[in-house]
């Protein structure tokens, strides 16, 4: 009877090793297992850190080129109400110049009328001197008369 209590004491004592050793194998896997994972987090974080760090430096960036598209676009705006303001002078300075233009047109057409009107009155004239002194007023006459005729072309 001792040799099988000693028996059932061995077992025991073989399974409660067998306990003992599952345990142990058991915890070593739980600790590669955290060792795992803690290394994964580890990496992990430093993935998101550098993630962090692209996401601020491609924000920094974006920034910057906002900023510089806005002073493009004053600079565009400025440019733009320039032209406007330049638009407006020129079509200004070329109503004036059209009216001084009409205007000169005008006393040219009044002189031009005024020339041949003054033309008919010569010729008219020159039949009332005696033929001694129409040589010279014919020569005056047909000096008119050839302006006269220049001038006609503006009536």
């Amino acid at each position: 009877m001792l040799k099988a209590g000693w028996n059932f004491g061995k077992k025991r004592a073989e399974n409660e090793e067998e306990k003992a050793t599952r345990v142990v194998i058991e915890l070593r896997k739980k600790s590669a297992e955290h060792e795992a994972m803690s290394t994964k987090w580890t990496t992990s974080q430093s993935e998101r850190q550098g993630l962090r760090e692209r996401v601020r430096d491609l924000e920094d960036a974006l920034r910057a080129r906002q900023q510089q598209l806005d002073t493009l676009l004053k600079a565009l705006e400025e440019k733009n109400d320039q032209y406007d303001r330049d638009t407006h002078a020129y079509k200004t300075d070329l109503q004036e110049r059209e009216m001084q233009l009409g205007f000169l047109i005008n006393k040219i057409r009044q002189a031009a009328v005024h020339m041949v009107q003054l033309s008919d009155e010569a010729e008219d004239l020159s039949c009332q001197f005696p033929p001694s002194q129409q040589s010279s007023i014919s020569e005056f006459l047909e000096r008119v008369k050839k302006y006269s005729d220049i001038a006609r072309k503006f009536v």
